[in-house]
């Protein structure tokens, strides 16, 4: 027993370290996978698009922000917010509400998304938008007003300038 926890530890130790240093390649075929999982999204969704409402009663949460694909947009995003005038830019878009896949996009968290961000993430089909929750990325349909997806932490701490 201890043998397999050991070993399910290194092997967790050696994917997470090899993960942060992953290729180009490798981070091109993390986004392809992103992009494959929003189509699969807006195309099982398209025929419910005049009904909302039932786009959370149709299927369960789709799985966007997978381990690896979250790993890649914290890079992303980090690299963006590490640009010395962009961490005030970031600041104010807090609402009081945790984000969760297939609720309703909270109203009072509809601010506009930073450019930086916007700049640096791989774009999204429509009716597909970014908005940031506290420090949680989300994917939000808009057709739907429904959150399909949420990366937390997504900004981490973000410095206040």
């Amino acid at each position: 027993m201890r043998k397999a926890i050991a070993t399910g530890v290194l092997g967790l130790v050696l994917f997470s370290n090899g993960a942060a240093a992953q290729t180009a390649v490798e981070r091109g075929q993390i986004l392809r996978d992103f992009e494959r999982s929003l189509v699969e999204y807006t195309q099982q969704h398209t025929s419910l698009a005049g009904f909302p409402g039932a786009v959370a009663a149709a299927s369960p949460a789709p799985k966007i922000f997978t381990p690896p694909v979250a790993m890649v947009f914290r890079q992303t995003i980090a690299r963006a917010l590490a640009k010395p005038s962009v961490g005030s830019a970031i600041s104010g878009h807090s609402a009081a509400h945790r984000a969760a896949v297939m609720q309703p996009f909270p109203a009072n968290a509809l601010t506009d998304f930073p450019k930086v961000l916007g700049d640096a993430l791989p774009a999204l089909p429509a009716p597909l938008e970014y908005r940031l929750i506290d420090n949680d990325l989300v994917i939000r349909d808009t057709t739907a007003d429904l959150i399909i997806a949420v990366l937390h932490p997504a900004l981490g701490a973000v410095p206040a300038r």
